[in-house]
């Protein structure tokens, strides 16, 4: 009988050990996401910030929007310095880990969108803007409380999302050539509601946990930038979407 209670006392505590270490793995991966998620949101708050800044000097100041006109070289530099950059962090691990020089690039890449989107918003009337941003915060929001609250996981759904992103860049094509206004506004509301979604499903990609699929807590900055392109392509496309109906 004492045999058999001190084996039952060493079993006990030996489960209890493995208990322990495994609360404490998870209390440790838990930390160390809740910093993840925290240190994204607040790069995607500095790009948003200076998005609006640079956007808006460009849309408020008839000077600097009568220079980005004038010269078309401004935005082609804007959209040569975003894509490569984004090239960069696609192919190269320095360039998406190695600190500073990742947020040093991330910033060169967020101050080239901001020319790129205060381009396209020079084009409408400040009001059609401002209500495109106003829906576009609205959705956003909106968008990242369902991903924190539903109890579907939306990380499945990758495959669907790009399969949607493909046909969507080919209707965009097909619109440039049809120059059909219904069809580039149907091709707008379906990239809104694509982005939309899209902001869900990397909010998600953040959170790991329960959810199948999730982001590398190195990769912040892919991260940053995933959720970052999710919501000014939702801008954009509402943006076309409201000047096409404003035409009308």
């Amino acid at each position: 009988m004492a045999a058999t209670a001190y084996h039952y006392t060493e079993r006990h505590e030996h489960d209890f050990d493995v208990e322990k270490g495994a609360a404490l793995n998870a209390f440790a991966e838990r930390t160390v996401r809740q910093g993840f998620v925290k240190k994204v949101f607040g790069l995607l708050a500095a790009q948003l910030a200076l998005t609006t800044l640079i956007a808006g000097a460009i849309v408020l100041s008839s000077t600097v929007k009568a220079f980005v006109a004038a010269n078309p070289w401004v935005f082609m530099l804007s959209f040569v310095v975003s894509f490569s950059i984004i090239l960069s962090f696609t192919f190269s691990t320095t360039a998406r880990q190695s600190h500073p020089l990742n947020l040093v690039l991330l910033f060169a890449f967020t101050a080239a969108e901001g020319v790129l989107v205060g381009a396209a918003s020079a084009q409408v009337s400040t009001d059609i803007v401002l209500l495109a941003l106003g829906i576009t915060a609205g959705i956003t929001a909106g968008m990242c409380l369902y991903a924190l609250t539903t109890k579907h996981d939306i990380t499945m759904a990758g495959s669907f999302l790009y399969a949607g992103l493909m046909a969507l860049i080919f209707a965009s094509l097909a619109g440039f050539f049809l120059k059909t206004s219904a069809f580039n506004m149907l091709v707008s509301g379906g990239g809104a509601v694509l982005f939309s979604v899209y902001i869900a499903y990397d909010v998600q990609m953040l959170l790991g946990g329960e959810h199948k699929f999730a982001v590398s807590p190195d990769d912040y900055v892919m991260g940053t930038i995933a959720i970052y392109l999710d919501i000014i392509n939702l801008f954009l496309h509402i943006l076309r979407l409201l000047s096409s109906n404003n035409r009308e």
